[in-house]
């Protein structure tokens, strides 16, 4: 029954009901935007305003002696250009796309071979499952401090099994060619796990009806890999290929504490040649336009694997 409309109801009460339920009526209609409201703050805070003040540190020449004044001059996109010209910057540059590619390809072969032989059931699956998962729950400050001790050239573990089967010990971290490889395998340990537990979860689900099919008509374990594993797990393999080059890119915990970037600038990739530039030569405004360059970077390589996860989807 409405009050609002009863003739018996006193006029003063229908018109006490009435602003109430506008006010009621006005918060259901907004519902949505009060509920998001807190997402957006916090996505502001986090990383708009970040993102904003990273900006405009990187068109102004700021520096340890005047960060705290506020007065910076404005120069424009010269940090920017300084980045692009600059011979450190550029072989830092290359140094990452070789990093990102070696190891998110191993990462994948790996991955995608683990994952395979765990998606059948055999004898020790339990028992070796979290010894497979082990690496990705460590932090990457530990795993780089961890293999910084096996490494080590004098008294680390693997130049002692090395001697075991006589080869001599090897200057891991020491040998700008195998403190970039040493920096690729541990990488590679660290990272591998994640893409098997992706990959396996993606094999898991896939429906057991055209294998099945496939062998009858004589088909063999390869060509059912190749023609049906593959293009149906084929998004799985983007997104965790995508997720794996973006970590590469920004890799930066288990470079710091295994190598320091060195020897030399051995293992000195981008996100490193950044935190050289802004934390220890002091130089702000141009570790903001190299972290700007960076980001672009991440999202040029990415959006390109995302639009030809896209064009797939279209197509089938």
């Amino acid at each position: 029954m409405n009050l609002s409309s009863s003739p018996g109801v006193p006029a003063s009460t229908r018109n006490a009901h009435t602003p109430r339920k506008k006010v009621i009526d006005y918060l259901d209609a907004q519902l949505h935007y009060i509920l998001i409201a807190p997402v957006i703050i916090i996505l502001f805070g986090l990383v708009i305003y970040p993102f904003i003040y990273n900006l405009i540190l990187s068109v102004h020449h700021v520096s340890l002696l005047n960060i705290r004044g506020g007065e910076w001059p404005f120069i424009g996109f010269e940090n920017f250009t300084d980045t692009l010209t600059d011979s450190f910057a550029q072989r830092a540059f290359f140094r990452t796309l070789l990093f990102a590619g070696l190891t998110v390809v191993i990462q994948l072969v790996l991955g995608m071979a683990a994952a395979l032989a765990f998606n059948v059931n055999f004898k020790g699956k339990n028992f070796l499952m979290p010894m497979a998962l082990a690496p990705m729950m460590i932090t990457p400050v530990a795993v780089g401090l961890f293999w910084r001790m096996l490494l080590n050239s004098e008294w680390g573990v693997i130049n002692y099994f090395l001697s075991l089967v006589g080869i001599p010990a090897q200057l891991w971290l020491a040998d700008p060619v195998l403190a970039f490889l040493s920096l690729v395998i541990v990488q590679v340990w660290w990272g591998v796990s994640f893409v098997f537990l992706v990959l396996l979860g993606g094999l898991s689900s896939l429906p057991r009806e055209p294998f099945e099919a496939a062998y009858i008509d004589g088909a063999s374990r390869w060509q059912a890999f190749r023609y049906l594993t593959l293009p149906m797990l084929r998004p799985v393999i983007v997104v965790v290929a995508t997720i794996r080059i973006i970590d590469a890119f920004r890799e930066f915990d288990i470079i710091y504490t295994l190598t320091g970037g060195g020897p030399g600038d051995a293992t000195r990739v981008f996100s490193m040649e950044l935190f050289v530039t802004a934390f220890e030569t002091g130089n702000f405004g141009l570790g903001a336009a190299q972290a700007l360059i960076l980001t672009a970077i991440i999202v040029i390589f990415t959006s390109g694997l995302f639009k030809n996860l896209t064009q797939t989807d279209q197509a089938s």
